[in-house]
């Protein structure tokens, strides 16, 4: 089905959560509609994104939808239509209300993602803390505070200062983004398994941009861009390779200052997502019995090591976020096949 880019960009900016933004990324997605009228619940024919491989159809993420109580409806009319084609349906990413949509009606569900989700104004006093006393996780609050601290002032000695773009980008400043982000790619080794590529122009009306430079010389971005749940994703962060060390946490940290003065004129907390992560095994929720997933999990957790998805996770922890479950649900036939299915679908 054609949707027109403006304005799924649209819907997506308004109704969409974290994973919806990947759709955008149309060489890569698929887009499912609902026939006008099939589901009135929602004020728009409900849309889902989603990758296709072999014979199954990962649809990504809720569905887009005016109101939640569209969801079942929704997932009726999308189900019928990828059973229609012989195929078989597996959601990711899913929030805990399609969780239980599905749930109810029969479908499986496993706990093996989260959501890393900041809130600004917790981590700008802990930063601001001259020392903080140990809290949740594994190190404390403190140590936490300290790792952070340690790359800020890092990239502070070294000369780093981060600006918003706020107007037109020259092209002098596109080109150099453009080219230190193929330079930041070329330095990834190993299989990368990600939803998304970094494609830091992607939908520029909705997104917002900070720079950071160094010795006048443009060293890294961040990019993040809104859900529906009223908060902003970060889509991309990537210091360049001849940038000083401590340069994403500053980007970052540059980013969350700037949301946190918003949320005090709004007077509404804006929280900011690092997005999915992989979890470090697979735990039955709905509809399914613990030893049916030993060995799903078993891979699950060697191909997460692999990859260096746990990496990730390593520096998302230095933020203090908190761990969002995210769910994969699914009818029939979901095993290992599926699980090398997906993997190699979001290898890049």
């Amino acid at each position: 089905m054609s949707i027109a880019k403006n304005t799924i960009a649209d819907l997506i900016a308004t109704y969409g959560n974290s994973s919806a933004t990947a759709w955008l990324e149309f060489e890569r997605y698929h887009l499912w509609q609902a026939e006008p009228g099939q589901v009135p619940e929602s004020t728009f024919a409900p849309i889902q994104g989603y990758m296709i491989r072999n014979k199954y159809i990962f649809a990504w993420g809720n569905p887009l939808v005016s109101d939640r109580r569209a969801l079942p409806a929704t997932v009726r009319a999308f189900v019928t239509w990828v059973r229609a084609q012989a195929l078989v349906p597996v959601w990711c990413c899913i929030d805990e209300y399609m969780e239980k949509t599905v749930a109810n009606v029969g479908w499986s569900t496993v706990d093996c993602i989260y959501e890393d989700v900041m809130d600004p104004a917790h981590l700008l006093s802990l930063t601001a803390a001259a020392t903080v006393p140990p809290g949740k996780g594994k190190s404390g609050q403190g140590v936490v505070a300290k790792d952070l601290k340690k790359g800020l002032r890092r990239a502070e000695k070294a000369g780093v200062y981060i600006t918003e773009v706020t107007d037109m980008w020259s092209n002098y400043m596109r080109e150099e983004v453009h080219k230190g982000v193929e330079r930041w790619r070329k330095t990834r080794t190993g299989p990368q398994i990600a939803s998304t590529t970094f494609q830091p122009f992607t939908d520029e009306e909705h997104r917002r941009y900070w720079l950071a430079w160094a010795n006048s010389e443009i060293v890294g971005i961040l990019v993040l861009t809104p859900t529906n749940e009223h908060s902003y994703l970060i889509k991309g962060c990537a210091s360049f390779p001849d940038a000083p060390r401590g340069t994403s946490e500053a980007l970052i940290h540059k980013g969350l200052e700037d949301i946190y003065r918003e949320s005090l004129k709004s007077g509404v907390p804006i929280p900011v997502s690092f997005g999915i992560t992989a979890s470090d095994g697979i735990r039955p929720i709905s509809n399914l019995s613990g030893w049916k997933v030993t060995s799903m999990s078993k891979v699950y957790h060697s191909v997460s090591s692999a990859t260096g998805l746990f990496r990730r996770a390593d520096f998302r922890s230095k933020f203090d976020s908190e761990r969002q479950p995210s769910y994969v649900a699914y009818t029939e036939g979901f095993g290992l096949d599926a699980i090398r299915c997906l993997l190699n679908l979001l290898k890049k």
